[in-house]
C-alpha cells in the first residue's frame, strides 16, 4: 500500500459547507465522494446499467440516463443526482446518511470535479482486472517465421509497434542451463548437456522439457515458489517462536501437488477447505496448513484481558483474509478491515464477509487421519483399551483389599463419615483409580517410585523443562462443583509446579488447576479467568521431607477456596472477571480429563470429589492423612492364590499394553483446526469492542460476474463457508483467479510478471505490460484444465522464452527495463538454488525427499526459543534447501545474504540486492569452503590426477 496522506484519515469527516473549496479537491473526491459512488455503481455500471445511467466516469454521469443529465456542476440543487439522494429515493431502500448527502452537495457546488479530471486516484468497478475474462484474438504480425505459438504473436506485435525486433535464440548449452534451473533449481549434469546438444531430433527441446517436468525435482523447485507466497514457516514467530514439529506435512503436500500436476482449481479448494471436501483425504486435511502457515502470537493469545485477546484474534484473521485474497485473487482485501478500501472497489463489508468465512479457523496441530482411518483405528484400539481398563480395575480391587489389610494392621481407622470421592489415586504401584475407573497414563518421563508420582524435570532458571505428566481417561459424567485433594512433597520450593487439575481438550480449552507459583499455592485457569494472586498469605515454608495436604474447593456460588494442611489458605474469593468465564465451569463428560504434574514436586495421593467439601470436612481429611503402602507390603497381605492371580493379571496387562503401544500413534499435522463460530459483525475501525451490522459469509462485491453472497445463514456450518468460498474463487467466471496464477508462473520464468506485482492487481499494483496476452493465457489455462505443467510447456516452447540475453543498444534506449521482452533478461539465482548447486557440483547433494526438515541450529529455551545457527555436515544436512526447517528467528546466513525472504509475511516476489556480505559468504563461509574442497577433489578424481584428499 502507498503511504496514506493526512487527508485520507477521518479528519475530513468534519468538513463543513464551503470547506471543500479550500481543501485539496483530489483528496475530497477520493475520501468523501468516491466511496459513495462505489455503492452506486453496483447498479449504475456495466453494459446495461439501471436506467441507462453509468456513474463510473464524469463524462457518463454528465450525459445521464433515461431521466436526462444527472449533474449540473456548480449547482447541486439543480442536479438530478442530488435531488434523488436528498429525497431519500436513492439508493432505493438504503438512503444515504446526512453527512454523505452533504458531501455530495459540497462536491457538486465546487464543480463536481472527478478523479479522472484530477488524475486517477483509485480503481472503480470498471478496473481492468475485474472485467470478464475473454479469449483475446491472436494478433497478426509481420515476422510470422518467428512465431512458434500465440504467445510469440502477442509479444512480437508489441515489439513491432515500437520498431523493435526480438533477439535470436539462445545457444543449446545456455538453453538447457536456463530450463534446468527454471524447473529444477539445479544445474544440468555434463552428461545431460552433451545429450541435449548432440540430439538432432526436431523435438529434442520438447523432450527435455518433458523429462524435467516429470522429475520429482520439479515439485521441489516450484513448491518453494508457492511456499514463499503462502508465508510458510515452521515456528510460531512472535515472542516465543516455538518450533512447529508437524508443519512439514504442508511443505510436502505442496511439492507433491506440483509433481502430480494437480489441477489448480483443486489445489485452491484443498488449501481453503480440504478438511471438509468429500471425500475427505489426508492431503486435503494437510492442505489447510496454508491458512495457518503464518506467524501465531502465543503470548497475545494467553493474555488475561478478553479485549486484548479479541484484538489479537482479529490480527490472526486479517492475516488469513489477506493471504487468501492476495494469493488467489491478487486483491488486498485486508486493507478494507478498518474502512472501505482507499484505492480499490472493496467495501469494508466485503472484508467482514470474508472474515466470516474464516471465523472458525484456529492454529494448531491436528490429526491428519481421514474419518475412515480414524474409525478403523478406533475399532482396533477400543477392545485393547477396554481390556486394559478391565484388567486395571481387577488389579486395583486385589491390591485395594490387600491395602486395607495393611492399614488395619497398622491400626489406621478411616473416617467413614467423610464423603466418598468419585476417584482416588494412591500411586502405590501405578496411576490406577480403584474407585471410579479414571485410570491415568504416565507421559513424558513421569514415573512411580517409592509409592510416589514423580515427574521428569530439568531445571532452567525457575522453569521445568521436559516435565512429565499423568492424564486420565475422560470423565464419565459432567463435573461442575468439585474438590481437588492432594498430599505431596515439594522437592524444590523455588520452582513452579502443577499438582492436580481438570482440563478440556477443545481448542482454547478450559482448565482449573491447583498450582504452585512464586512460592504460593493458587487456582490457575485458562487466561487467568478464575485465578487470583493470594497476596494475604505467607510464602511456602515447608521443611525438607514434610508432606503437605492441599485442597481446592469450587463451590456452586462461584467461590473458590484453597486449603493447606486443613486450614484456609487466604480468603475464599470470587473471580474478578465479569461474564461467564469468571464463573464456575462445567467440564463435560467424554472430553474433560484429570491431569497431574508436572514440576518439582512428588504426589503421594490425590482424590476428586464431585461436590464442594466443607472446611470442617477438609480439616478432618487432613488429620486422617493418606497412608502410603508399598508393593511389597501389598504382596505380603495376599494369599498364595491372590498373588498368583495378581501375577497373571499383571502379565496380561503388560501384553495388552504392549499391543496397544504397537498401534501407530495418530499422525499430527499443523493445519486448520475448525470449530463453529458465533455471529460475525462489521467492526468499527477493526476494533472488536465496537460492533456494527451483522454479516454472513461471502466474497468480494466488486467481482460482478459472481454473486458476493453465498446464500448462507448467520449460523451456517463452518466448513460449508469455506467450501463456498473455494468454489467462488475457483469458478471459471471469476475474472481474477486464472489471471493471477498465469501471471505468477510467467513471473518465475521471466523474472517479472506481465503484472509486475503478483499479489496486487489493484490500483496500487502495476499495470499489465501485455494485457491481451494475460487474458489469452488465462483463458487458455482454464481451457487446458487448469494444468500448470501445460502452462509451463506453452511458455517455454515459445520463441519468446528461448531468446538469448544478448544486449541491444537500440532496444534498450526504447525499453530499458525489457518489459516488452526483446531479449531474455539475465537473473541471479536465489539463495536456495545457489546452495543446492554448490552441493550438486561437489557431488554431495542428498536427493532424499520429504519428511521432517533438517535442523542446522541448536535451540536454547528461556521463556522464548533462541536458535543458534550452526554449520553441521553430513547427508542429513546436505539435502535440498527446501527441506531446511524454516525458523522465523533462525535464518541461514548464506540464504539470507542472497535475499531468502522472511517467512513472517507473504513474498510474491523476492528482492534482488547486491551487497558485500554476498562476496564474503561465497569466499569465507565454512559451507562454501567445504564444497569448494570437495569439488576440487571430485575434479582430481574424475580427471585421474593427483591424490584425492577431502577435508
Amino acid at each position: 500500500m502507498r503511504p496514506l496522506k493526512l487527508a485520507m484519515f477521518p479528519l475530513l469527516a468534519g468538513l463543513t459547507a464551503g470547506q471543500a473549496q479550500t481543501s485539496d479537491p483530489t483528496d475530497f473526491f477520493q475520501d468523501r465522494v468516491q466511496p459513495i459512488f462505489t455503492r452506486c455503481v453496483a447498479c449504475h455500471s456495466g453494459p446495461t446499467p439501471t436506467g441507462s445511467l453509468d456513474l463510473t466516469s464524469r463524462e457518463s454521469a454528465l450525459k445521464g440516463g433515461q431521466s436526462g443529465p444527472t449533474l449540473v456542476p456548480g449547482h447541486a440543487t439543480e442536479s438530478l443526482l442530488y435531488k434523488m439522494v436528498s429525497s431519500k429515493k436513492m439508493p432505493p431502500g438504503d438512503p444515504l446518511p446526512a453527512s454523505e448527502i452533504e458531501a455530495l452537495r459540497e462536491w457538486i457546488d465546487a464543480g463536481a470535479l472527478w478523479g479522472d479530471n484530477l488524475g486517477p486516484k483509485r480503481a472503480g468497478l470498471d478496473w481492468w482486472a475485474l472485467q470478464r475474462l475473454t479469449r483475446t484474438p491472436v494478433p497478426e504480425v509481420r515476422n510470422k517465421a518467428w512465431v512458434r505459438n500465440p504467445i510469440d504473436a502477442f509479444i512480437l506485435g508489441k515489439l513491432e509497434s515500437q520498431g523493435l525486433s526480438p533477439s535470436p535464440s539462445a545457444e543449446r548449452v545456455k538453453l538447457i542451463r536456463r530450463v534446468t534451473y527454471d524447473l529444477h533449481g539445479l544445474p544440468p549434469t555434463l552428461e545431460e548437456i552433451d545429450a541435449f546438444v548432440n540430439d538432432p531430433s526436431p523435438d529434442a527441446y520438447e523432450k527435455l522439457l518433458d523429462r524435467l517436468l516429470a522429475s520429482p525435482r520439479y515439485g521441489e523447485r516450484w513448491g518453494r515458489h508457492w511456499l514463499d507466497v503462502a508465508r510458510f514457516g515452521e515456528s510460531q514467530g512472535y515472542e516465543r517462536d516455538k518450533i512447529r514439529d508437524h508443519a512439514w506435512w504442508y511443505r510436502d503436500y505442496v511439492i507433491e501437488s506440483f509433481n502430480q500436476d494437480k489441477p489448480y482449481r483443486q489445489f485452491i479448494k484443498e488449501q481453503i477447505a480440504g478438511d471438509v471436501l468429500e471425500p475427505i483425504t489426508r492431503a486435503g486435511i494437510i492442505a489447510t496448513g496454508f491458512l495457518v502457515a503464518g506467524p501465531w502470537d502465543e503470548v497475545g493469545n494467553e493474555q488475561q484481558s478478553p479485549v486484548m485477546r479479541g484484538r489479537v484474534r482479529e490480527e490472526e484473521l486479517e492475516d488469513i483474509v489477506g493471504v487468501v485474497s492476495q494469493t488467489f485473487l491478487g486483491m488486498t482485501a485486508n486493507c478494507a478491515r478498518c474502512h472501505d478500501h482507499k484505492f480499490d472497489p472493496i467495501l469494508q463489508r466485503d472484508y467482514y464477509r470474508l472474515k466470516a468465512v474464516f471465523d472458525g479457523v484456529f492454529h494448531g496441530d491436528r490429526s491428519i487421519l481421514t474419518p475412515g482411518e480414524t474409525k478403523a483405528r478406533e475399532q482396533r484400539i477400543a477392545p485393547l483399551q477396554q481390556s486394559i481398563q478391565e484388567l486395571k480395575t481387577e488389579i486395583s480391587a486385589v491390591e485395594e483389599a490387600a491395602r486395607q489389610k495393611v492399614l488395619a494392621k497398622r491400626g489406621y481407622i478411616p473416617d467413614k463419615t467423610l464423603p466418598k470421592p468419585i476417584a482416588r489415586w494412591t500411586f502405590d504401584v501405578d496411576a490406577t483409580d480403584p474407585i471410579g475407573g479414571l485410570h491415568g497414563t504416565l507421559q513424558d518421563g513421569a514415573k512411580i517410585s517409592r509409592t510416589r508420582l514423580q515427574f521428569n524435570c530439568e531445571r532452567i532458571q525457575k522453569l521445568c523443562r521436559n516435565k512429565g505428566s499423568v492424564r486420565t481417561r475422560p470423565l464419565p459424567h459432567d463435573l461442575r462443583e468439585k474438590t481437588f485433594e492432594v498430599w505431596l512433597w515439594l522437592t524444590d520450593m523455588d520452582l513452579h509446579g502443577s499438582a492436580m487439575g481438570v482440563e478440556t481438550s477443545k481448542v482454547l480449552g478450559v482448565t482449573d488447576t491447583l498450582n504452585y507459583s512464586n512460592n504460593k499455592w493458587r487456582n490457575s485457569s485458562e487466561y487467568g479467568h478464575r485465578t487470583k494472586d493470594l497476596s494475604d498469605v505467607q510464602p511456602e515454608s515447608a521443611a525438607p521431607g514434610e508432606i503437605i495436604h492441599l485442597a481446592a474447593v469450587y463451590s456452586g456460588d462461584n467461590r473458590i477456596s484453597i486449603y493447606r494442611n486443613g486450614a484456609v489458605y487466604g480468603e475464599p474469593y470470587l473471580s474478578e472477571v465479569k461474564g461467564p468465564e469468571g464463573k464456575l465451569q462445567v467440564f463435560p463428560a467424554d472430553d474433560a480429563r484429570i491431569k497431574f504434574g508436572g514440576g518439582f514436586l512428588e504426589i503421594d495421593e490425590a482424590r476428586l470429589y464431585d461436590r464442594a467439601l466443607t472446611a470442617e470436612q477438609i480439616a478432618r481429611s487432613s488429620r486422617a492423612g493418606a497412608p502410603s503402602v508399598g508393593l511389597d507390603e501389598l504382596l505380603g497381605q495376599m494369599t498364595e492364590d491372590q498373588r498368583g492371580r495378581h501375577e497373571v493379571l499383571l502379565a496380561k496387562l503388560t501384553e495388552q499394553e504392549g499391543a496397544l503401544k504397537a498401534v501407530p500413534p495418530i499422525p499430527l499435522g499443523y493445519a486448520a483446526n475448525s470449530r463453529q463460530p458465533g455471529p460475525s459483525f462489521v467492526l468499527e475501525r477493526g476494533d472488536p469492542v465496537h460492533r456494527k451490522e451483522q454479516v454472513t459469509a461471502g466474497a468480494l462485491s466488486a467481482v460482478r460476474t459472481l454473486s458476493p453472497e453465498f446464500g448462507l445463514s448467520a449460523d451456517a456450518p463452518e466448513g460449508l463457508r469455506r467450501v463456498k468460498l473455494a468454489e467462488w474463487i475457483g469458478n471459471p467466471d471469476n475474472p481474477l483467479t486464472a489471471r493471477v496464477m498465469v501471471n505468477r508462473v510467467w513471473h518465475y520464468h521471466f523474472g517479472r510478471g506481465i503484472v509486475a506485482t503478483p499479489n496486487d492487481f489493484g490500483f496500487n499494483g502495476d499495470r499489465p505490460s501485455h494485457p491481451k496476452l494475460l487474458n489469452w493465457l488465462a483463458a487458455e489455462f482454464i481451457a487446458q484444465g487448469w494444468r500448470v505443467k501445460k502452462l509451463h510447456k506453452l511458455i517455454m516452447l515459445s520463441s519468446t522464452y528461448r531468446q538469448s540475453s544478448q544486449f541491444n543498444r537500440k532496444a534498450a534506449e526504447v525499453d530499458s527495463e525489457n518489459r516488452l521482452l526483446w531479449k531474455f533478461s539475465l537473473r541471479r539465482l536465489e539463495g536456495e538454488a545457489i546452495r543446492d548447486a554448490l552441493l550438486a557440483v561437489s557431488g554431495h547433494l542428498n536427493p532424499a525427499t520429504g519428511g521432517p526438515g533438517f535442523r542446522p541450529f541448536e535451540i536454547r529455551i528461556f521463556n522464548t526459543h533462541f536458535y543458534d545457527v550452526t554449520d553441521p555436515d553430513g547427508p542429513e544436512y546436505n539435502r535440498r534447501s527446501v527441506y531446511r526447517i524454516v525458523v522465523r528467528s533462525g535464518r541461514d546466513p548464506l540464504l539470507e545474504a542472497f535475499d531468502c525472504p522472511d517467512a513472517s509475511a507473504t513474498a510474491p516476489k523476492r528482492s534482488v540486492t547486491t551487497t558485500p556480505i554476498q562476496s564474503l559468504q561465497l569466499m569465507n563461509s565454512p559451507f562454501m569452503l567445504r564444497q569448494a574442497r570437495r569439488l576440487a577433489a571430485r575434479v582430481k578424481k574424475e580427471a585421474g590426477i593427483g591424490e584425492v584428499v577431502v577435508a
